[in-house]
């Protein structure tokens, strides 16, 4: 359909804060002038005028430069009936039915504008009017008998005239026809000026940081008059006026809020009251944005593992310490899906560390470990991650690691909170619906706190407290709607957003393992490297064993994958595969339970060999298995000392019976499985022995000595 608008050089046109007024129109468009800038001109078509009128910072005001609507904008309180009060809106519909009428018989000879015609005629230009209203007798709802009927009276001659003219004057615009009463009252100040400074002086008395109250401020006001008075009586000059109480409390009123509550409290407490909030960016697709922050939990637990907790005698019970746990939360915007969560004794950039890496894995497992009925599936790439400018976020560790990833870091200023809004409204959500359900809470300030004795009844240790949170979050928060997604489950959100969108991909294990892994440093031996009793290899480190005369590398490990590791051979990095096959997916965690339990078991042997560990690690129970998930998530994991303590005590590395006798098919480089080197022929009994005084003791030779042994 063809589009075609008719505009006057009258109209005026304001889009995006420009002025502008036509100059021409045709079929086409339009030619516009911009106001103030003569000879400045821009043609639109009429589609694009229809698309700029759609606009809402567009105005379109018709005869605006009209000198009747010139005359009324000066004099009336708005140029719209619509935004007038209801009372008044009412009014000036009946005023222009009374002018409307008046027009309409007056053009039927029915009437005329003399004060005898006008009388002649009010019988009937009643009636007519109360039609048009709708009032009286015309009414929609008769009245029942007996009941009350009221009607507006009709002006006399001379007003009703004064309306007409208005009227047509305007361009039979109903503008005309608003009262002008806002310009009723008396105009002359009250006060002179010497009063009005006095009075002004309430507004600095109450802004002040002893904070008086309201009626302080009016007194010492008060106060101020009347020693003016007496220091003008004093001088024989005349007094001030002074004010009521009233009238002092009235300008107290007016003053600037955001002035006085700075005054009183601070500006760091004002812009915290009158912060302007919005909506927050615009976030389309999963894992666009991802907040993370750090939360001091409002309950009191017993900091250990229940399995320590349920071992200890009653009186160490009651000593053992309890406290407030920190809690690490990362959240994807667009959906409310939680990606990460882990507690921590204290903000740390460790634990801040691995609640960014658990971001980028599966966590349904650790969601089993815990109970959960629904998965915790929720992960992939993350495209900006914001977080606040708390210590550990701005630790080099954090920062080096988010920067390996490539991931954009947005550190919003401090003090601002809404910049993170997604994070702190999850905050606060839990704070509302999980921590009234435990004991030992400590509520959010002490006075809703009162007597509750949260030292007391503290009784969650830390595996207790966060299979709760992990429960909470997998099955309670992830499927009840949220009213910021329209009613929408963050699981229906992320399904549904995944499935038109996808997800970033998540960084390559080298990648993972160079911005997340220990940095650890190894000795190159003949079959690669020792890492937690595994020998890794790789053709880089083949080449560096024969040709570098660097012996040592760095080395990055992946404690919940012992299948491979990254080292740094010369500038650059390597995937080092484990020697020993069958320990692809198996934590440090089950590979340090199993060697320890085959080391008690059988502590005559030195070396422990591959298929008896991987036994071992299919023997542990599932609920070691979960526990050992759960303990991942406290602060109760595995930590880098604990991993240079372990390596020291397994002096003696896993080794693979198969690959020692020779049951599996070498590779092609032999320094890959290693040369076998067997014993020379037993010595002839008639050779010279040994010239030592004692007696050669006998020895035997094991059949295993290699050129890469490090003993």
């Amino acid at each position: 359909m063809t589009i075609r608008f008719r505009f006057s050089k009258s109209d005026l046109i304001t889009a995006a804060g420009v002025a502008m007024r036509p100059l021409e129109i045709d079929n086409k468009g339009g030619l516009f002038e911009r106001l103030g800038q003569p000879g400045i001109t821009e043609r639109l078509t009429h589609e694009e005028l229809a698309d700029l009128l759609r606009q809402p910072d567009t105005a379109y005001i018709a005869g605006y430069f009209d000198r009747a609507v010139q005359d009324l904008r000066g004099r009336k309180p708005a140029d719209i009936i619509n935004v007038l009060a209801h009372d008044v809106r009412r009014l000036v519909i009946w005023r222009k039915a009374v002018c409307d009428a008046f027009l309409a018989f007056e053009a039927a000879g029915e009437i005329n504008r003399t004060h005898a015609g006008y009388a002649k005629g009010r019988a009937k230009l009643s009636c007519e009017v109360e039609r048009r209203v709708g009032e009286g007798m015309a009414a929609a709802k008769l009245a029942r008998p007996g009941a009350e009927i009221i009607t507006r009276q009709l002006p006399g001659s001379r007003t009703a005239f004064q309306w007409v003219r208005d009227y047509e004057g305007a361009g039979y615009s109903a503008v005309a026809l608003i009262p002008e009463t806002h310009r009723c009252g008396n105009r002359i100040p009250r006060w002179c000026h010497h009063s009005e400074a006095l009075m002004n002086q309430v507004i600095e008395i109450y802004a002040d940081t002893q904070r008086p109250s309201k009626a302080m401020a009016v007194a010492e006001t008060l106060q101020l008059f009347v020693r003016e008075n007496h220091r003008r009586a004093a001088a024989g000059a005349s007094t001030v006026i002074v004010p009521s109480a009233a009238s002092i409390g009235r300008r107290l009123s007016l003053a600037d809020p955001y002035y006085v509550h700075a005054k009183r409290y601070g500006t760091a407490a004002a812009n915290a009251k009158f912060t302007l909030f919005e909506t927050g960016v615009d976030v389309t697709q999963p894992l666009e944005r991802v907040e993370m922050d750090e939360n001091r939990l409002d309950v009191i637990s017993l900091l250990t593992l229940s399995g320590i907790w349920d071992h200890l005698p009653p009186e160490r019970q009651e000593r053992f310490e309890a406290g407030r746990r920190w809690l690490y939360v990362a959240i994807d915007c667009a959906t409310r899906c939680i990606l990460s969560m882990r507690l921590a004794e204290t903000p740390n950039s460790s634990d801040a560390v691995r609640a960014l890496r658990d971001i980028f894995i599966d966590k349904t497992p650790i969601a089993r470990a815990a109970g959960c009925e629904s998965t915790w599936h929720h992960y992939g790439g993350v495209q900006a991650l914001v977080t606040d400018q708390g210590s550990a976020f701005t630790s080099d560790d954090f920062q080096g690691a988010v920067l390996s990833l490539g991931v954009t870091t947005l550190l919003p200023p401090a003090g601002k909170p809404w910049l993170r809004g997604h994070i702190e409204t999850f905050f606060r959500t839990y704070g509302h619906q999980l921590m009234p359900l435990l004991a030992g809470r400590t509520f959010f300030d002490t006075i809703q706190r009162g007597d509750y004795p949260s030292e007391q009844l503290a009784c969650l240790c830390d595996d207790d407290l966060i299979t709760i949170l992990l429960t909470y979050v997998v099955d309670i928060y992830h499927n009840q709607g949220h009213g910021s997604l329209g009613g929408e489950t963050p699981n229906e959100a992320w399904a549904r957003l995944v499935a038109k969108y996808g997800t970033p991909p998540v960084p390559d294990g080298l990648t993972l393992r160079r911005a997340f892994g220990r940095p650890l440093e190894r000795k190159i031996r003949g079959d690669g490297v020792l890492f937690s009793g595994l020998s890794y290899s790789c053709e880089a480190l083949r080449e560096a064993f024969l040709h570098s005369p660097q012996r040592n590398v760095e080395i990055r490990a992946d404690l919940r994958d012992m299948g491979w590791i990254a080292v740094k051979v010369g500038a650059t990095w390597h995937p080092a595969i484990a020697n020993q096959t069958g320990f692809d997916g198996v934590s440090y965690d089950l590979m340090q339970e199993a060697t320890r339990t085959l080391r008690s078991k059988h502590r005559k042997d030195a070396e422990l060999d591959a298929p008896k560990v991987r036994r071992a690690i299919e023997r542990i129970s599932d609920i070691n298995r979960r526990a050992f998930a759960l303990r991942e998530l406290t602060p109760f994991h595995v930590t880098d000392l604990d991993v240079e303590r372990h390596q020291a005590a397994l002096q003696y590395p896993v080794r693979s019976d198969a690959e020692r006798l020779g049951h599996m098919t070498p590779s092609a480089d032999p320094l890959a499985d290693g040369i076998q080197i067997t014993p020379r022929t037993p010595m002839p009994p008639d050779l010279p022995k040994s010239s030592s005084g004692s007696p050669a003791q006998e020895r035997t030779r094991k059949n295993r000595w290699r050129f890469d042994d490090e003993s």
